[in-house]
């Protein structure tokens, strides 16, 4: 039987761009219940869960996958915006027992796991679970929600691991493919929830109590107004179309880029375009000289 330890196709992509917010105290369970799409619960049973944070108006202004680690929640943002939601989310505070700070932690991403379940890192064997996985030196080992392949390596050990190297580049168009999106700086309050999927992929609770802008997500789920979704697409040119982009399809309708591999050749990207509009045809360009193909998402966007 082949030693599932060694994992020698596994690959690790150093994502400089992201950063850990920490959110610790005695009230930080009751605090995140009362701002997260996401019923807190599950982080504190399951010791992980997706979720998104939106502005009252129920806009998103960050999502994804929340860690529990020990006493404290830790949560992989995006560099160019951790520092807005950190200062945001301290807003909220008031006297609660709640310290959120930012941690100079390095982030991996591991990728290419599949079939296998024990990695050999920091000179631990570790058994890849559905929980969270805490190393010796403090280091964590989380899968990705929703993308069995990948992981999460954040702490000491994000430096001192064997795994071949890839690019971050690489991570996203992993992140692209399975239609887990995350929010940037330029996509901030350009969305609700649902229209980044966030419904189909388990990150948003209907059955919680209050949260910030939970009234305009539940009326959009309940009223059956969304009327866009995130597709993905592929085209054979090289694109540049950062998040936040325009693209164009039919009859003069428009979508907004959420995530795109820009400069590489074919390009793929997930957009948030209307339903009814979905099947295009699209392109990247006012020209429409750009082709874009729809490709299916591992889960489904029919409401």
């Amino acid at each position: 039987m082949p030693d599932q330890t060694v994992g020698k196709n596994i690959r690790a992509a150093r994502l400089d761009s992201f950063c850990v917010l920490v959110i610790s105290g005695s009230d930080r369970a009751e605090f995140l219940q009362g701002q997260l799409t996401q019923d807190i619960l599950k982080l504190e049973t399951a010791g992980t869960t997706l979720a998104g944070w939106t502005s009252a108006k129920g806009r998103l202004l960050a999502s994804g996958q929340l860690i529990a680690v020990d006493d404290e929640c830790w949560w992989p943002l995006p560099a160019n915006i951790i520092d807005g939601i950190e200062k945001r989310l301290k807003m909220f505070v008031l006297r609660a027992r709640v310290k959120i700070v930012q941690s100079a932690m390095p982030v991996t991403g591991l990728l290419g796991i599949q079939a296998h379940d024990r990695l050999q890192i920091a000179d631990e064997a570790v058994s890849l679970e559905e929980s969270p996985i805490r190393l010796a030196d403090g280091s964590i080992v989380m899968r990705v929600i929703g993308d069995s392949d990948r992981a999460w390596l954040i702490g000491p050990a994000a430096e001192s691991h064997e795994f071949k190297s890839a690019t971050e580049s690489s991570w996203v168009l992993q992140s692209i493919r399975t239609g887990l999106p995350f929010i940037v700086a330029d996509t901030q309050e350009l969305f609700v929830p649902q229209m980044v999927n966030l419904d189909r992929i388990g990150a948003i609770s209907f059955d919680k109590g209050c949260y910030v802008g939970q009234e305009i997500v539940a009326r959009t789920q309940n009223l059956g107004r969304i009327k866009r979704r995130m597709y993905r697409f592929t085209t054979s040119n090289t694109i540049q179309l950062p998040p936040g982009a325009v693209i164009y399809g039919p009859d003069n309708t428009t979508g907004k880029v959420v995530l795109s591999s820009e400069n590489r050749k074919p390009g793929e990207l997930l957009a948030v375009v209307p339903i009814d509009a979905a099947t295009g045809p699209w392109f990247g360009d006012e020209l429409k000289s750009i082709e874009l193909t729809s490709q299916p998402l591992p889960y489904s966007t029919i409401d």
